[in-house]
């Protein structure tokens, strides 16, 4: 079996940064901390929070007292006030191309403009956009509801939620323009996403396996599993090792693995391993061809 892990996969650097506040706090902060959903898309990381004394809440309302932590999905402003109200200390991890978004529409919703979003309704990051620019967003998903969208003669913007498909969004653009032919464009995909979903695409049609690390509730996780599908036929998504199948396997395939943008190294690890023992234990000597990136600068977004 051969091996390859993507240039890029697992945690992105808006992760990392959440992830190290999130530790912080525990370690430094007096009596109860919390939350608010989940730190990050990732059952591991929210399960070691929570060993750690943090423990997730879904909404401020439930919590008397003590930190609240925001997660790196951001929130809307009535959420802050409300935490404030209760007179909570606030530990904001939001990432910085997601605050990005937030002063994206608030300034649209400022001009006046009609804010098409691009992003699953359900989705704490879409939630937390839509907060800032509350009476200016629709929110839609899939190509089916853009007749549903309000026609206008009006300015127009499209922005999307950060983990998108780039693919996907080149498409819905396609559609928009012919209803909108005004429309103003902020591709608001981030660049650890692209960059996971570009570089999976990159081997994915010559493997005979892809195997995507991350948990089912991870956005970017379930998109770049869909992405690496589209190439090879044979594409699993797994939150740890002990999920891949010894039956996906005869022992000789060439073997594609990437991961989310919150998938922590060793998960990753993990697989590679027991994508090693499955080819040993069918009379194959497998290796290991890793394309690993630099590590990823974060670039503080104004």
């Amino acid at each position: 079996m051969e091996i390859f892990l993507t240039e890029y996969a697992g945690v992105c650097v808006g992760v990392k940064r959440a992830i190290k506040m999130a530790h912080r706090t525990a370690e430094e902060s007096s009596g109860p901390i919390f939350v608010l959903h989940e730190i990050v898309h990732n059952t591991h990381v929210v399960n070691d929070l929570a060993n750690r004394g943090v423990h997730s809440v879904d909404d401020v309302s439930e919590v008397k007292g003590g930190t609240l932590i925001i997660s790196a999905h951001g929130v809307s402003p009535s959420v802050i006030h409300e935490a404030k109200s209760r007179n909570l200390d606030v530990v904001d991890t939001t990432c910085p191309l997601v605050s990005k978004i937030h002063r994206i529409v608030k300034a649209l919703a400022d001009k006046n403009y009609t804010i098409l979003l691009l992003g699953e309704k359900s989705h704490d990051e879409v939630m937390g956009v839509q907060g800032h620019a509350e009476d200016h967003i629709h929110i839609f998903h899939r190509k089916e509801e853009i007749p549903g969208l309000p026609m206008t003669d009006g300015p127009v913007a499209l922005v999307s939620q950060t983990t998108q498909s780039i693919k996907y969004f080149d498409e819905i653009l396609e559609l928009l323009l012919k209803r909108y032919p005004q429309l103003e464009v902020h591709n608001t995909i981030c660049d650890a996403t692209e960059k996971r979903q570009t570089s999976a695409l990159a081997i994915a049609g010559n493997m005979d396996v892809m195997i995507t690390v991350g948990s089912m509730s991870s956005a970017n996780s379930r998109r770049l599993q869909e992405v690496a599908g589209g190439l090879c036929k044979a594409s699993y998504l797994v939150d740890q090792a002990s999920e891949v199948q010894d039956g996906w396997f005869s022992g000789g395939e060439r073997v594609g693995v990437t991961a989310g943008a919150s998938t922590p190294d060793y998960l990753i690890e993990d697989v590679i391993q027991k994508l090693k023992e499955i080819s040993s234990s069918k009379g194959y000597s497998p290796s290991v061809i890793r394309n690993e990136s630099a590590e990823e600068e974060f670039i503080e977004v104004h």
